[in-house]
């Protein structure tokens, strides 16, 4: 537990200051000037910093109207959605905690050696994601030996995932030599039969709407600020706001649409020159081998679509809490879903239309993966003491259960161990069927994106 408290310390600084020092040390390995090491890792901290700023900035803008639309249905909801932060305790809260970071790296760097990936991961912020993984197998198997298992599976499928996207992240974001190794990302391997899907409809297929696709047909009314605008316009006024609440909160997500793209440029600024010398460092010692660094998500975050899609799916979020029959989450920590928006940006690479189509699928989806996932996370809240039940709440849920999907199907694999063989088995044939189909949709995707940045 002593190891557990000094790696939440260290932590406790935040991805803002924990991910610049590791970019520091990796750039003086891989020979950068110290002083141009530093100046790189203090951007990397700043374009952290800002990023955060404009999304908390946000959130606490367009949060309180969603959850105004939901409180206005009059709706009395028993699993309140406490977001990732409660939940992240928890996974801090398993004993072998601790054990997730040389897991990582262990996995990491031997599957490097070996040529089965080409990223070195260095977003060990979200390393709370094993854990809590590992935690929850413990509570459904009560065997370590199988939460380390399911650990080092989700660990390579995050690694591999990160392979997948990553020309499509350079096309996305500018940025060479990075990739986002989010688990976040992991939800691509249902979006991406679901995109194919879309494609294959002629009218969607023949709609381009990019940002600046839409910039070329729509003139001004595309533009981040106008657009953020409209949009707040919108979203005040079904949340039941007077004309100054609307006109306020429009005016804050003009700002917030703006602002994104202009603190994104930073961490190209700091990320360019570290990867292009840990290329030629790697290349170097690993002839014929790509080497790319694996990031956390906000390198996205400069994409207006995420946001825009986040705010039309707000009425999405609505009548799902509304609708679904038998639902217990009220959402309120993660009532924008930027986990899925951010997926489907990918995939979707940018397409306005097609991202909302999968986010709004996807919502529902995620109001069942919560009420199913409510009871075990309430369970592993009061096991650990990690938090307190809110007031006027019997559970605690999760909307925005990063990658849900792969979460839910690797807990059920995970019953096989523990006898419960046929629902297990089943999963895992569906899961390795969908998987197959994700990784030949990606290299495909892949191949188109690393054409479009006029590399091939």
């Amino acid at each position: 537990m002593e190891a557990v408290k000094i790696i939440k310390n260290i932590l406790d600084f935040g991805p803002a200051v924990f991910l610049p020092l590791i970019m520091f040390i990796v750039a003086l390995f891989v020979r950068v000037k110290p002083g141009k090491a530093l100046s790189a890792a203090l951007t990397l901290g700043v374009a952290f910093t800002g990023m955060s700023l404009v999304i908390s900035f946000m959130t606490s803008s367009i949060a309180p109207a969603g959850q105004a639309m939901v409180k206005n249905t009059g709706l009395t909801l028993t699993a309140i959605d406490v977001g990732w932060t409660p939940v992240s305790v928890i996974g801090w809260a398993w004993p072998y905690a601790a054990l997730m970071f040389p897991l990582q790296l262990i996995v990491n760097l031997l599957m490097f050696y070996f040529g089965w990936t080409e990223i070195l991961n260095i977003d060990m912020w979200n390393v709370w994601q094993k854990a809590f993984v590992g935690a929850a197998v413990m509570i459904l198997t009560g065997s370590p030996l199988v939460a380390f298992v399911l650990c080092v599976i989700w660990i390579v499928l995050e690694l591999k995932s990160g392979d997948y996207i990553k020309n499509q992240v350079r096309a996305l974001t500018g940025i060479p030599g990075v990739t986002v190794t989010h688990p976040n990302m992991l939800a691509i391997i249902w979006m991406a039969p679901l995109n194919r899907l879309l494609e294959s409809i002629p009218f969607l297929a023949n709609l381009k709407t990019s940002p600046q696709e839409l910039r070329n047909k729509l003139g001004f009314l595309a533009e981040n600020h106008v657009l953020g605008f409209l949009l707040g316009i919108l979203i005040g006024y079904a949340a039941g706001y007077s004309i100054k609440d609307i006109l306020v909160l429009a005016i804050k997500a003009a700002a917030s649409l703006t602002l994104f793209p202009m603190v994104a440029q930073l961490f190209m600024q700091a990320l360019a020159p570290i990867s292009d010398a840990a290329s030629t460092y790697m290349r170097q010692r690993f002839p014929g081998r790509n080497f790319v660094i694996g990031l956390d998500w906000p390198i996205l975050a400069g994409n207006p679509t995420i946001w825009t899609t986040c705010i039309l799916n707000i009425p999405v979020i609505l009548l799902c809490a509304v609708f679904i029959p038998g639902n217990i989450t009220l959402p309120f920590g993660s009532i924008l879903l930027t986990s899925f928006a951010m997926a489907a940006t990918v995939v979707t690479q940018g397409d306005l239309v097609r991202t909302w189509l999968i986010t709004a699928i996807a919502t529902p989806m995620a109001f069942v993966a919560s009420n199913w996932f409510a009871p075990l996370i309430t369970q592993m809240a009061l096991d650990t003491g990690a938090f307190t039940l809110p007031a006027g709440a019997t559970q605690v849920a999760w909307l925005a259960h990063n990658a849900h999907f792969i979460r839910w199907s690797l807990l059920q694999i995970s019953q096989v161990f523990v006898g419960k063989m046929m629902p297990g088995i089943i999963v895992l044939v569906v899961f390795i069927g969908v998987y197959r189909f994700y990784v030949k949709e990606m290299k495909r995707r892949e191949k188109k994106a690393l054409e479009s940045t006029g590399l091939d």
